[in-house]
């Protein structure tokens, strides 16, 4: 259908779903998705709108208002929006945005998630995935086809998914030496097994602690404590199902200080003690 708003162009289409109880129960839902090619005169303001706001930005630029900030969005990025809140957006001369409006799961955690690292507007950094996903949804409903709800949750999922990993800052490359964040995770990785503190491996980044620890959550969504704390009970699982050294040896195989700490750690990660992790069949 063609949507009859202002700065709306003649070619834009948009779809509306109504989702079933199982689908607000457990899935991610789809509420309406549309693409859009508007002009100068767009401009959309709202106090509410119960859902969620996935837009791509596929040619031209816009100005988004949330949480009294402003963010420019440009062809390439995604904006993730909360629309239970006050927000606005409009274009800055002209845009075409494939979009969707979404709700359930658990789209407010995934939002924060992601807009407490990178805020609203996300660079796609080359990524497709965004765009594949949106055209072949709205596909489905232009060419009337019955509508899977969980394939749907799938797509949505995606698409946040790929949100979230993406940021000039986040580590992608493992060979990348030059990233900080790499030789951090490197540092870790290749001493997890000794005494480290947060102390030694912001040092041998030459960073103070707080910005190496900021630095890292941001990057990589674990703090630093976290990700060694990981790191040790990975390899623990590994041993435990795989050797039959004692729970003491492999206490100071994986860098734990005491077996009490360890086992303390262990439980309060997986719910079972060493020995029981042990005897569970896999």
């Amino acid at each position: 259908m063609y949507p009859v708003e202002k700065g709306v162009l003649e070619n834009s289409v948009a779809y509306f779903h109504t989702p079933s109880q199982v689908a607000k129960s457990i899935f991610f839902y789809l509420i309406c998705v549309g693409h859009f090619y508007c002009d100068e005169n767009y401009y959309l303001k709202r106090k509410a709108y119960d859902s969620f706001l996935l837009m791509y930005i596929k040619a031209g630029k816009g100005l988004i208002f949330s949480d009294e900030q402003s963010f420019s969005a440009k062809a390439g990025d995604v904006i993730l929006l909360n629309c239970h809140k006050p927000h606005s957006y409009r274009t800055t001369g002209s845009w075409e945005t494939l979009w969707l409006h979404f709700d359930g799961n658990v789209s407010t955690e995934y939002f924060d998630l992601i807009s407490t690292r990178f805020g609203c507007v996300v660079p796609l950094n080359d990524s497709v995935i965004i765009q594949e996903r949106l055209e072949q949804i709205l596909d489905d409903f232009k060419n009337s086809k019955i509508i899977n709800e969980s394939l749907l949750s799938c797509h949505i999922q995606r698409m946040l998914s790929e949100i979230h990993t993406i940021s000039a800052a986040y580590p992608h490359d493992e060979h990348d030496q030059a990233n900080p964040m790499i030789k951090a995770i490197t540092y870790i990785k290749n001493n997890y097994n000794k005494n480290i503190s947060l102390h030694d491996v912001a040092t041998h980044l030459c960073m103070s602690i707080y910005y190496f620890s900021r630095l890292f959550k941001k990057s990589t969504g674990y703090s630093p404590y976290e990700y060694i704390t990981m790191i040790r009970l990975n390899r623990a699982k590994y041993l435990l199902k795989t050797t039959e050294l004692p729970i003491k040896e492999i206490t100071f195989q994986t860098g734990f200080n005491s077996e009490t700490n360890f086992i303390t750690c262990f439980k309060q990660h997986t719910k079972y003690t060493p020995s029981e992790f042990r005897k569970i069949p896999f």
